[in-house]
């Protein structure tokens, strides 16, 4: 069995390298496991996207949006659809179980390479849920390398969390109501707005789940209470200064301590109103701005 589901292995990393494949292809999986055992992939091909699916149904579904989706993801935020420097490609396969057979993983992933993104997801939702977080991660490196910019890590973290469902939000802001009513919190304003990529992925899991909620109410906070202008403001003058002078002339904030004060206050009351269910669903949705 061990040698059936290699093979099978090969073939699936021959279609993430390969760039050539024609228009409408199946590719049988042979292995002794049942569920594995004449497996098919059927595949979609969009402007930037090249969908295989194991469930021809849910590859369709995915094919008919997922083009809104990538232009949802960034126009919300204010900044415009781009199109993407090199093909993303979607593995969907219809659950957890085939997902860690095929590809060892347990969860969804997105892996952003040179020449090429893979995005693997499970197929038992609408797209725009399942889709949305990781088609977020895509565009967001996708803009930079269009744009010859980086965007402040923090903004790129509470972007992703929030583009999701607003199920799925609440439950990422509900867990987060402990930690936020006692003010244990790990990172000071300062610290959430300097971390750079490589210094949060030397932390452990729970640390970049707490940065990552911390991420989520401050990109909540700067757009739903000053408003998209602003937001925008700061994160493109933040690209080429310091976030404390930044603060000071977009918000008014004197500096990080004087800020710390209201953004702390804000993630204390968020999230005990998402726990006591008085924030409207609206309010964790993020729209483009008339």
């Amino acid at each position: 069995m061990k040698k059936s589901i290699f093979i099978s292995l090969i073939f699936i990393q021959s279609l993430i390298a390969q760039d050539n494949l024609p228009a409408t292809t199946a590719i049988d999986v042979v292995a002794d496991d049942p569920e594995i055992k004449n497996l098919e992939w059927n595949r979609y091909v969009t402007n930037n996207f090249t969908i295989l699916s194991i469930d021809d149904k849910k590859g369709k579904e995915i094919s008919e949006n997922i083009e809104s989706i990538k232009a949802s993801a960034l126009i919300r935020w204010g900044f415009p659809d781009v199109k993407f420097n090199k093909e993303c490609r979607i593995f969907c396969v219809p659950n957890y179980s085939l997902l860690k057979k095929l590809f060892n993983i347990n969860t969804g992933k997105v892996q952003l390479r040179k020449e090429i993104n893979v995005i693997w997801c499970i197929g038992d939702d609408n797209p725009s849920r399942s889709l949305l977080p990781f088609v977020t991660q895509v565009c967001l490196s996708e803009y930079e390398t269009s744009k010859s910019t980086v965007l402040p890590f923090w903004f790129k973290r509470g972007c992703i969390a929030i583009n999701n469902s607003i199920p799925d939000v609440k439950d990422l802001l509900k867990s987060f109501n402990d930690v936020a009513r006692k003010e244990q919190f790990t990172y000071s304003s300062e610290q959430m707005f300097t971390v750079a990529e490589d210094d949060y992925n030397k932390q452990n899991t729970e640390s970049k789940k707490i940065f990552d909620q911390q991420a989520a109410c401050l990109c909540l906070m700067l757009r739903k209470e000053f408003g998209e202008a602003k937001l925008q403001g700061f994160i493109r003058l933040q690209i080429k200064n310091k976030p404390e002078d930044v603060l000071r002339l977009i918000y008014g904030f004197s500096s990080f301590s004087n800020f710390d004060k209201q953004y702390v206050r804000y993630m204390k009351d968020l999230c005990s109103d998402i726990v006591d269910e008085k924030t409207p669903d609206s309010y964790l949705e993020i729209k483009p701005s008339n």
